[in-house]
């Protein structure tokens, strides 16, 4: 009764679905008849499509300029409504009717459901409701919280992390209880030499990884279990006279605050007991089947239409509110209709304008839009070796002479903000931006520095320096909306200044290499997509790093991210970054211009619903609620 029941429920989950894609326009790419679940090859041929493109510009770090977005706000936490305002919520709400069943819209994504595998955002969400990981980030401050774990450790001086679990964490299926032989399972998978993910580098370090990986090893020392090896051992080492299968000991060499971080955004743990294969190629097989520790099972994945999840009664942390969660696959331009029927609760909005003018009637009234800041921020750089731009004066006389908060206002409508340093607004690295010199628009001050680095202006208005004048190269990307507005005002703003600027534009493969080789490019501008390990986005400009493509060389800012990289405490790491962001404000190797901000609409009936700029729709799954007739 019970088997016929959930088929009952599948069928019309999916005939409700299928309603709700036909309304928004179609749910886009290949379709397959209604039951049909994925396979492997249906999966592969997904990943080529909308899905992985969209990732790849959310997550590029060297892709062209991405499109602004809705104002900056505070990072938001939908809360759960009075019960009194329940009956409100649901009058004239098209989805009142859906029952105790969050549904979350979005392109198909490549259908890699393994959490050590996937590489597109959207395969994470999945494996964020059906994995965990042993520590994550607290909301709102960033700082390392447990999770499967109930305590950690970190040496720097002895190069060891030490994580002891949770006792009693279930694993779907029926298949037993999460230990630490699990956590070492999954890390022995990332460094088994077959292994073909993106997530070794983040574990290369623990001592023995790399020559184990090379199959130069035949264990990871680094790896250690205080239990006797059992009847068929992980190619780890055992400390015989240990008796608690909770414990796991990680030896590095290097160790930093990266490796808790790789842990925190990357740690999803796999459970021995599903994901051991006689072959690895058994083990990615699994891909659309995956079994974890998380918050919901996976049912299954109906190409281009659906996946569903079911919750997990036995969730370590408590049975999550809401019965299920369905990735309903659509159009982005699909999202919006969905969501003004009711068919989709919650979708992230990629054209604003036009996105976001859909919703303002009388018809949006169940919709909520949350705003959060964006992980990606715009610059300019200078290349400070040119014998123009390492004059500091220069520098920063461009700075105070272009009107930034203008462009900004003018390209995006007033929906972005002007950032100062490589971090997210909300990061406890970014400095108060009190302490910043915002370089606010001011000409007079702009001249006053040239003049006082010997640039005097001619009668003709430009300026000139021992007969020569002041001409500067910018390397421009070709076909780009934001670089094109901004090198054209640029151009106008600098010669209010008496700086004459010459803008040339070039495909995105010709731009990098010319703005990395060519001596002759003295300014150029593009985005950059943070990381939550703030050490990542200094690859900008430490000494040492391919990225630095402007040249710094600045040995106390190389001094500090190195330190703020070593330190184990987390508090001391933050102030060692914002020493560093205060440093290059000053020095103005970079400008930076604006942020950009992630915009999504959500449900009214959703309550608990926490997202910020690192943090994603699951982060709070287990807690949120629906509100219900």
């Amino acid at each position: 009764m019970k088997k016929r029941t959930a088929a009952l429920m599948s069928l019309l989950l999916a005939l409700m679905i299928a309603a709700g894609a036909c309304e928004s326009g179609g749910s886009g790419g290949a379709t397959t008849a209604p039951g049909a679940v994925a396979t492997t090859a249906s999966a592969q041929d997904a990943q080529s499509g909308d899905g992985a493109g969209q990732d790849a510009a959310d997550g590029a770090t060297e892709g062209t300029t991405a499109a602004p977005s809705a104002a900056v706000t505070a990072p938001t936490v939908a809360t759960t409504a009075p019960a009194a305002e329940g009956d409100d919520i649901l009058a004239g709400n098209p989805a009142a009717g859906k029952g105790n069943v969050f549904t979350y819209a979005q392109v198909s994504p490549p259908g890699i459901f393994n959490a050590t595998l996937y590489t597109a955002q959207y395969d994470q969400y999945i494996c964020d409701l059906v994995f965990d990981r042993l520590i994550r980030y607290e909301y709102g401050t960033m700082a390392f919280q447990e999770q499967m774990a109930e305590s950690y450790s970190m040496d720097l001086e002895a190069g060891t992390i030490e994580f002891t679990l949770r006792k009693g964490i279930q694993i779907h299926g029926g298949l037993g209880e999460l230990t630490a032989e699990d956590v070492a399972f999954t890390l022995t998978m990332i460094c088994d030499p077959l292994y073909d993910g993106t997530h070794f580098p983040y574990y290369n370090n623990i001592r023995g990884a790399e020559a184990y990986k090379n199959g130069e090893a035949g264990v990871i020392v680094g790896i250690e279990l205080h239990t006797a090896p059992p009847a068929n051992p992980l190619p780890i080492t055992y400390d015989a006279d240990g008796n608690d299968p909770y414990k796991i000991t990680l030896l590095y060499d290097g160790l930093t605050m990266g490796n808790l971080h790789a842990f925190a955004t990357y740690g999803h743990i796999l459970p021995r007991a599903y994901y051991e294969k006689e072959s690895y190629s058994d083990f990615v097989a699994l891909n659309l089947a995956p079994v974890g520790t998380g918050p919901y099972t996976f049912n299954q994945y109906v190409i281009d239409q659906y996946i569903e999840l079911d919750k997990f009664p036995g969730y370590w942390k408590s049975e999550p509110n809401i019965d299920k969660v369905i990735y309903q696959c659509i159009t982005n331009d699909g999202n919006i209709p969905a969501l003004l029927n009711g068919t989709a609760d919650f979708a992230e909005i990629r054209n604003i304008d036009e996105d976001l003018g859909q919703i303002q009637g009388g018809n949006a009234a169940h919709l909520d839009t949350v705003s959060t800041q964006g992980s990606t921020f715009a610059f300019i750089k200078f290349r400070v070796t040119d014998p123009v731009m390492s004059d500091i004066r220069v520098r920063q006389a461009i700075a105070y002479g272009f009107n930034r908060a203008l462009f900004v206002e003018t390209y995006t409508g007033g929906r972005s903000a002007l950032t100062y340093a490589m971090a997210p607004r909300n990061s406890p690295t970014y400095p108060e931006e009190s302490l910043f010199n915002k370089y606010e628009y001011s000409p007079e001050k702009a001249g006053a520095l040239l003049d006082e680095a010997g640039w005097l202006a001619g009668a003709d208005g430009w300026r000139y320096k021992d007969g020569q004048k002041l001409t500067i190269n910018y390397t421009g990307i070709a076909e780009n909306a934001n670089d094109a507005m901004k090198t054209a005002m640029l151009v106008e703003d600098c010669k209010l200044i008496g700086v004459e600027l010459i803008p040339s534009y070039y495909d995105w493969a010709t731009y990098m290499d010319l703005v990395r080789t060519n001596p002759d490019t003295q300014m150029f501008g593009y985005a950059w997509t943070m990381s939550s390990d703030p050490y990542v986005a200094t690859t900008l400009l430490r000494k040492d790093s391919i990225n630095n493509d402007g040249y710094y060389d600045n040995p106390e800012f190389d001094r500090l991210v190195e330190a703020a990289k070593n330190s184990a405490d987390e508090a001391e790491a933050n102030e060692l970054f914002q020493q560093a962001y205060l440093l290059i404000n000053e020095d103005m190797p970079m400008l930076f211009m604006n942020d950009y901000t992630n915009v999504w609409v959500s449900n009214k009936r959703v309550r608990g619903l926490m997202l910020d700029t690192f943090i994603s729709w699951p982060y709070n799954i287990a807690d949120m609620e629906l509100v219900q007739p």
